[in-house]
């Protein structure tokens, strides 16, 4: 099983000297629904734990059983929406029993394409993520110069001295970062349109049943045994019909009516149970997340508090100032500075920080030219 999913392991290794350009809730989208979508895809596509996807079983050995295996699967199975009791007492089964071809069926042929439609899903989720990277062009972590990793070892005059040309940066480029915090803000806003739209893609994938599946598998468990309905053997059953016309010897069609168990759908009805209510919890954390994001556009006083509550005690007044002198762009890229180092050193690149807009650019603290590199990387933003 660890073999299966070795190619997963990049995926899921964090780095701790990695900088962050996203916020917590925006890496549920990249990271972890990516990677939960992209396992659940090869998960049903393993034959090592579920066996066949699909065997069918006939009265008379009419028909090869692997040619039948394969016509069922290619061509899709079909259920009658009706209980059969197997005896009194016992539980009945759904979708099974004689028809005739008046009959209103359903037909099942998403199983076909469960695999491909996790895998678009997941690349989906990490979309938004690969858009704010691009136009994110490591800013972040060119202005940083490594001071997300924090070491005694390193010597103070040359940390104060990035702290300078960090200082200097922000301040030569101020109110310039307002196109790039409209790129973060959107890629936000297309996380939560999209794992809205993934709840409706999967109920229309799935017959229109995704929508109510979560609330009626719950509602199963207190039910009567003997009288209720699994609705994950409903939308994904275990047991369906498959019917197969060949030619007789005569040249007359005859017609094959074969019982078919789809292994698969045992995995499959937990992955969308799960899924279920993943999109939902997400879907609201998300949502409020991005309600949170437009109060802190709309109310500065909010940025400001949020401000103070990374700075150490003595900086904590520079919050009013770089709040009130900064735009919201620049606001944005203060805050992924506090996410990505120490309160220390945080608190002390504000703190010159609000000294340098205090006195204007010729303070003494501002390092313009001595900073080409930094200069031409704001060009592109």
């Amino acid at each position: 099983m660890l073999g299966t999913f070795s190619k997963l392991k990049a995926a899921v290794k964090l780095k701790t000297t990695s900088v962050k350009i996203t916020s917590p809730v925006f890496a549920l989208h990249y990271r972890l629904t990516f990677l939960i979508l992209l396992t659940c895809s090869i998960l049903v596509t393993s034959r090592q734990y579920i066996g066949e996807h699909i065997q069918c079983i006939q009265d008379a050995v009419a028909v090869p059983i692997k040619i039948l295996n394969n016509y069922c699967f290619i061509s899709s199975t079909f259920s009658i929406p009706r209980t059969t009791p197997i005896a009194k007492g016992e539980i009945s089964l759904f979708g099974l029993g004689p028809y005739t071809e008046e009959d209103d069926v359903t037909y099942h042929a998403y199983y076909q394409w469960v695999p491909f439609v996790l895998f678009g899903q997941a690349l989906m989720f990490y979309t938004p993520y690969y858009l704010w990277k691009m136009w994110e062009g490591s800013k972040v972590r060119s202005i940083i110069q490594g001071m997300h990793i924090f070491t005694i070892k390193e010597k103070a005059e040359v940390r104060d001295e990035k702290e300078e040309i960090l200082t200097g940066y922000i301040v030569s480029n101020l109110h310039e970062h307002n196109g790039w915090a409209i790129r973060y803000f959107s890629c936000e806003l297309l996380n939560l349109i999209n794992v809205i739209g993934q709840i409706f893609l999967t109920n229309r994938f799935l017959g229109g049943e995704f929508m109510r599946y979560g609330i009626e598998v719950v509602q199963f468990l207190d039910q009567d045994p003997e009288t209720r309905i699994d609705p994950m053997a409903r939308v994904f059953p275990r047991l369906t019909k498959c019917v197969f016309h060949k030619f007789g010897s005569s040249g007359t069609i005859q017609r094959h009516d074969a019982l078919c168990i789809l292994a698969l759908n045992i995995i499959n009805e937990k992955i969308y149970t799960f899924l279920w209510f993943w999109f939902i919890i997400l879907a609201i954390i998300t949502g409020i997340d991005f309600l949170v994001r437009v109060i802190i556009v709309m109310m500065p006083p909010v940025r400001m508090f949020l401000l103070r509550s990374r700075l150490s005690a003595p900086q904590k007044d520079d919050a009013d100032v770089i709040t009130q002198r900064c735009s919201i762009g620049d606001w944005l890229l203060v805050d992924f500075l506090s996410k990505n180092m120490d309160t220390m050193v945080f608190s002390n690149v504000v703190g010159k920080l609000a000294k340098a807009l205090e006195y204007g650019r010729g303070h003494p603290g501002h390092i313009s030219e001595s900073t080409p590199m930094m200069r031409a990387d704001s060009k592109n933003f």
